[in-house]
């Protein structure tokens, strides 16, 4: 499997026992700094993007949204749609 360059860098401004505190844990792990900063920092922007932009419901609550679906769309919604949109 090909490796994608890597052309990009992303600085940062640490105290100095910032960078001794997640040096310690790199190390623990026996990753370098880069290494441990990077898995940690795309861990936590996936899961902030996936908690934005997932819905997540109860099996009661997506039951109920799911018949909803199922339903004929109301007449004041057919009419809305059938409208020409104010940026056309």
């Amino acid at each position: 499997m090909a490796t994608a360059a890597k052309v990009s860098r992303f600085d940062m401004r640490l105290t100095n026992e910032q960078r001794s505190e997640i040096e310690r844990a790199a190390a623990i792990q026996g990753k370098t700094l880069t290494q441990w900063a990077l898995d940690h920092l795309l861990e936590a922007a996936r899961y902030d993007v996936e908690r934005e932009t997932t819905t997540r419901l109860a099996a009661e609550t997506f039951d109920r949204f799911a018949a909803a679906l199922d339903q004929p769309m109301p007449v004041a919604a057919q009419a809305l749609m059938e409208r020409k949109a104010v940026w056309e």
